[in-house]
């Protein structure tokens, strides 16, 4: 096995909050590319996957995750837990730490807060963020507060427009 994971100087420690089934969940397709280096400021160090690490761990998808989990321990020194509370402090108080929530939409408020909790500073919103616009606004106070960044991603690369543009790249 190889050392834990660890940011470099110039990276994020990443927590994947979520990472769902391999070849399905949006977390693991984060999970891949952050792997793949395809975002060279981000190091993926921990994953939070309460489901598939608790009562879906034999369910569908199961066995699945439990492969996806053994082999970027063993290559990529990542560290899984059940819940956040079971992630280490921050290695040091320079450390820029990063949750990258792809969770439940339900749970993404209770998230938000743990991620905060954990020493995070900037915090990746999978869509739709939260169930109703009320609970973004409280999200997006309580990360003011706390002096947090969020921001909310979108991935849809089937849509119409990314369609068009890859056809007009490939003039």
């Amino acid at each position: 096995m190889v050392e834990l994971a660890t940011p470099s100087e110039n990276q994020a420690e990443v927590i994947l909050i979520g990472c769902g089934c391999p070849l399905r969940g949006m977390g693991w397709y984060h999970a891949v590319q952050m792997l793949g280096n395809e975002c060279p400021s981000a190091k993926l160090c921990h994953v939070v996957e309460p489901w598939f690490l608790g009562g879906g761990a034999d369910g569908p998808g199961g066995p699945e995750f439990a492969e996806f989990q053994a082999k970027t321990t063993e290559e990529h020194g990542v560290q899984y837990h059940k819940s956040l509370s079971d992630v280490p402090p921050k290695p040091s108080s320079s450390t820029k730490r990063l949750a990258l929530i792809s969770g439940r939409t339900v749970d993404n408020p209770r998230l938000l807060s743990e991620a905060i909790s954990a020493g995070c500073s900037v915090v990746y919103l999978e869509k739709p963020g939260a169930p109703t616009v009320e609970q973004l606004r409280e999200m997006k106070l309580e990360a003011s507060d706390a002096n947090v960044q969020i921001c909310m991603g979108y991935n849809k690369n089937v849509c119409k427009y990314v369609r068009k543009a890859r056809e007009f790249a490939a003039q």
